[in-house]
């Protein structure tokens, strides 16, 4: 905000008139991004919608259902205080900056907490992997949190417009960033690790079954797989985020102009993988309870053979990491 103090304000009545023209220009594209952020979001949660019900339908109450619920809103929360502040107006930008960390926190906790779970169901003979990589997600939980301390004084109110802008950068940011690729690297490689090895004795093609899971069991496959996007599209967003906080020239704004992206492609990508396995769980129990065959007995009496019904075996999509020991 150079421009700030300057006396030569055509219109005080437009908020982008206190700012330079790079400030301005930072400005809006990062409030066109995060706007385009909100849009694919919903969109995603709107498309999403059936496959949401039928995982309350048929799944039983547990602590990795109630934190994929739990990202959803918050990281939609994320996105509209990201709006408001970029928008207004609004009179204590300082407040509304720490409910947006806030919900970040808890959003980027709730999405690593469920491949945190996946980790236990594969490494489930293993209590030493499972504390360290709780360990693990504690500690980014805490990177995260770090960034309260910095919001406290990154943003002010342009002028007196009831509008906000990043005023401050802080060298530390990119630590808060780095922490969640840290994390889902470790697991990534964890997972297909334990998947490779578990499955590759006896098998040819290592290296297709490396980059595309062929050769592996149904569900190992899917794990595999969806674990693969997770990592590619996320880490991805993360690293260049991280780029941009790390670059010392760099504006405040420029800083954080993919902070809403990033947030919003971990949460989407994190569920949706996380929903495909549970799916493909579901529809493997449906098609394991069809009927199997018919008994005729010599009185021409029809008898049908098939196993329980889903309801019985619904237990394990709960916990879906029962289902991965069974299969992975």
């Amino acid at each position: 905000m150079s421009a700030q103090g300057s006396p030569l304000i055509i219109n005080p009545n437009v908020y982008l008139n206190y700012l330079s023209p790079d400030e301005a220009s930072n400005y809006e594209l990062n409030r066109n991004v995060t706007l385009v952020s909100l849009g694919a979001l919903i969109w995603d949660i709107l498309s999403s919608i059936p496959d949401d019900y039928r995982l309350v339908r048929t799944g039983r109450p547990s602590v990795v259902l109630f934190a994929y619920f739990l990202a959803r809103p918050s990281v939609l929360a994320v996105v509209i205080l990201a709006i408001l502040l970029k928008t207004g107006p609004v009179s204590n930008c300082t407040l509304v900056a720490l409910l947006l960390v806030a919900f970040r926190t808890v959003s980027s906790a709730a999405a690593s907490f469920l491949f945190l779970k996946r980790i236990h169901a594969i490494y489930y003979g293993s209590k030493i992997i499972q504390y360290v990589f709780s360990f693990l997600w504690v500690v980014g939980v805490g990177t995260s949190c770090a960034l309260f301390s910095s919001t406290l004084r990154d943003y002010s109110e342009i002028a007196n417009t009831k509008h906000c802008v990043r005023v401050e950068g802080w060298s530390a940011l990119s630590i808060a960033f780095i922490g969640p690729v840290l994390f889902d690297t470790l697991v990534y490689f964890a997972i297909m690790y334990k998947i490779l090895s578990t499955h590759r004795k006896g098998q040819k093609n290592h290296w297709r079954t490396l980059c595309c899971g062929n050769g592996l069991p149904h569900l190992s496959r899917a794990v595999f797989q969806g674990g693969q996007q997770y990592y590619l599209i996320t880490t991805g967003t993360n690293m260049t985020q991280f780029v941009f906080s790390a670059i010392p020239s760099a504006s405040p704004l420029f800083q954080v102009m993919l902070s809403a992206p990033a947030v919003v492609l971990t949460s989407v990508m994190a569920c949706r993988v996380h929903r495909n396995l549970l799916i493909e769980a579901l529809d493997k129990t449906h098609m394991d309870s069809r009927e199997l065959t018919k008994l005729v007995f010599a009185n021409g009496q029809v008898v049908n053979v098939s196993l329980p019904p889903p309801e019985v075996k619904s237990d394990v999509i709960g916990q879906h990491g029962r289902t991965d020991r069974e299969e992975v």
